[in-house]
């Protein structure tokens, strides 16, 4: 970006900065709403876990969603999935039952058709309206539901209200749009039941403590959890790999994630020698010219050209792409102390 260009955006942001208060009175108005019962939250009648966050994008909730249903499954529960499907081009509700839904990422969204694929067998309600979305979930016999990305959807009644931090940034900048990512203020932690400090370094007590001081500012008291962020495998044209693979060789990584420095980081983490980046906006859906050129400047690099999950769904089929799984790991009992908060809610 030049000068000039650098110029032009600060200036456009300048102008925008009169509506932050805007924005704040609109979201903290909207949430007394529903906390004083002018707005009606409604109930179904299965436990309701919402993963949400405060930070747009990157903070890891499908791979914590993934990691929470896995473990309900391990504990004998019949889990579905509640999901808007962001950025579709349909609202017309849709079930995905993985691994092959037969859906596009226009049709359904790509979290939808990520989760889908991570979680066969189990159902994916894609419904702008959670709770009609909730009701063919248990009608198909779930008995728990988690409402991806719910911190916010206010009109559906959960038992457990999870709120995802990213550990590398926490908060987004710490102000609300234009100037950060925050989607409400710090204060909104109050209508939390946790936090779950994702994508954790190791040793990892000393970043949870410095979030958990800040989180114990606005919620004094909220539970902190901590859950790190692992590559397990590679799925690539020809099969499944061990993430050893990447180790000494070389990878041209893009992605189109909340925050793509933090695959990068994990790739290197992984032993990957990373000789080009390549970062998309989040939700980018890719064409036919950009695969060709990434695909030509990995072959020319001598590098293998390696992206998300996430990103991966929006590929055209047999891409010569390597993709990364990733699992959300709990750290010290996270997830047996979330199920706990979860019977005393339902107690």
């Amino acid at each position: 970006m030049t000068p000039a260009t650098e110029s032009r955006r600060v200036r456009w942001t300048d102008l925008l900065l009169p509506l932050t208060p805007l924005y704040a009175v609109a979201v903290r108005t909207r949430a007394a709403a529903y906390e004083r019962g002018l707005c009606l939250s409604r109930r179904l009648p299965v436990p309701v876990v919402s993963v949400g966050n405060l930070v747009l994008g990157g903070a890891g909730k499908t791979p914590t969603t993934v990691a929470l249903v896995r473990d309900l499954i391990r504990r004998g529960r019949r889990p579905a999935v509640l999901t808007r499907g962001w950025g579709r081009t349909t609202a017309d509700p849709l079930v995905l039952v993985g691994p092959d839904p037969g859906y596009r990422p226009q049709q359904a969204g790509d979290e939808p058709l990520e989760l889908a694929l991570r979680l066969p067998g189990v159902p994916v309600v894609v419904d702008g309206d959670r709770r009609r979305g909730g009701e063919e979930a248990i009608r198909r016999g779930a008995d728990v539901l988690l409402l991806d990305d719910g911190f916010q959807h206010l009109g559906l009644a959960r038992d457990l209200d999870l709120v995802v931090v990213d550990a590398g940034d926490p908060w987004g900048g710490g102000r609300l749009p234009p100037r950060g990512r925050l989607r409400e203020p710090l204060s909104a932690l109050g209508r939390a039941s946790a936090v779950l400090v994702t994508k954790v370094p190791s040793p990892h007590q000393e970043a949870v403590a410095a979030i958990a001081k800040e989180v114990h500012r606005h919620a004094p008291g909220l539970p902190v959890l901590a859950a790190r962020l692992e590559a397990v495998r590679m799925r690539t044209p020809d099969g499944v790999e061990s993430i050893g693979t990447l180790a000494g060789g070389k990878v041209l990584a893009f992605a189109g994630v909340g925050r793509p420095a933090g695959f990068f980081q994990l790739l290197e983490e992984a032993g990957a020698e990373v000789v080009a980046r390549r970062s998309f906006p989040d939700h980018h859906l890719y064409t036919a010219a950009e695969v060709d050129e990434l695909t030509q400047t990995a072959a020319a690099a001598g590098a293998r050209l390696v992206t998300t999950g996430k990103d991966a769904v929006k590929l055209p089929p047999r891409a010569p792409v390597w993709v990364v799984e990733v699992e959300m790991v709990a750290v010290t009992g996270s997830w047996e102390r979330l199920w706990s908060l979860l019977d005393e809610a339902r107690a």
